[in-house]
């Protein structure tokens, strides 16, 4: 290439205009993304049980079986005003009013499960509660089955302390356990063939997704009917609404809720009656009026991150100039909004504990 040459492409570069950014494609493929999590949850488990234990000090070794006792506690937290948990991947995690280290959060919005007694995650396929005193306590015995390849879920129920979590079995199959975590009680369980999601719980009830589709249990009476077939998705029930993905539900149990179809990654507010998907304006799920907070872009797809905190309350994280964010809580169903604090997200997005927004 001559000199003249390579002078004159340059000179045609530098006029060039650069196209506009898609913010629209950016933000929509970032979602995209985060939505792919769920079935890539290969590190799942040992990244949850990793952050508490950078908060706490030191995880031993990799036996098969949990070994989350020999985690330190970490310290007195505050729930009163709701778990407020939110995290900066691979910098600092929040939970309790409290602010701690922490590292390899990528998986814990999606493994672990926030709720008014502490946070419930995996450790080896068995799960924990992360209590409100600091301890960590297991809720099954150990050791666990398969914990390799089982990658379990577990739900909150808003209407009070209860628990759904899923623990492998030999043979196959799983048993699912509902669990009160404000008496230590087992509530109910029962065991359920092949690969089990739980999607939902509430009320006592919960939402099991098999291969042949979604049922509902009644963990009071133990009748389980059929809800909806496998092409449905149940993104979240609250207060008898179920907010589901795919074709409408028409199995037996379908006629006890009210059915409002909805995006697999939205969420219903704890009376059922609004729904949380990527803005600040809540829609209402009976074609009333929205909720507004007063924090966070109002329109579907705007550049923020939103979770129910365990209170019914709303977190949104707002991104400012470069890797800052601002926090805020939000209350149900005034609107109104108190800043919580700066979070500084400079490997990932705004993370919250169960949410996958």
């Amino acid at each position: 290439m001559t000199s003249d040459f390579r002078r004159a492409l340059s000179d045609d570069l530098q006029r060039l205009t650069p196209p506009p950014g898609d913010l629209a494609r950016a933000v929509s493929e970032g979602r995209r993304l985060r939505r792919r999590r769920r079935g890539a949850v290969a590190a799942g488990v040992a990244a949850a049980v990793a952050v508490l234990a950078v908060v706490a000090g030191q995880l031993g070794g990799g036996s098969s079986t949990s070994d989350v006792s020999r985690i330190d506690p970490i310290g007195r937290l505050d729930f009163s005003g709701g778990l407020r948990a939110y995290a900066a991947p691979g910098a600092e995690i929040h939970l309790g009013g409290r602010t701690f280290p922490g590292r390899q959060l990528e998986y814990l919005d999606t493994d672990a499960v926030a709720t008014p007694v502490g946070v419930v995650f995996y450790d080896r396929g068995l799960p924990q509660l992360l209590r409100e005193s600091g301890e960590i306590t297991p809720l099954e015995p150990g050791p666990a089955v398969a914990a390799d390849e089982f990658r379990p879920t577990a739900k909150a129920d808003a209407a009070g302390a209860l628990v759904a979590y899923a623990v492998a079995r030999d043979g196959g199959g799983a048993t699912v356990t509902v669990r009160d975590l404000a008496s230590g009680e087992v509530v109910s369980r029962r065991q359920v063939p092949g690969d089990v999601v739980i999607d939902a719980l509430d009320g006592g009830v919960a939402f099991l997704r098999t291969d042949s589709g979604t049922a509902a249990w009644d963990t009071a009476s133990d009748d389980y009917r059929l809800l909806a077939g496998p092409d449905t998705r149940v993104a979240d029930v609250r207060h008898g609404v179920v907010l589901y993905d795919g074709p409408e539900p028409d199995g037996p149990a379908a006629s006890d809720y009210r059915l409002v179809p909805g995006a697999i990654d939205a969420q219903l507010t704890f009376d059922g009656r609004h729904v949380l998907y990527w803005s600040s304006a809540l829609q209402a799920t009976d074609g009333g009026r929205p909720i507004v907070l007063d924090q966070g872009p109002t329109t579907e797809g705007g550049y923020a991150f939103w979770a129910m905190d365990t209170d019914g309350s709303v977190l949104v994280a707002v991104p400012g100039r470069g890797a800052h964010s601002t926090v805020y809580d939000c209350e149900v169903p005034s609107g109104a909004c108190t800043k919580l604090g700066p979070l500084e997200t400079l490997h990932g997005d705004p993370m919250f504990i169960g949410v996958d927004m």
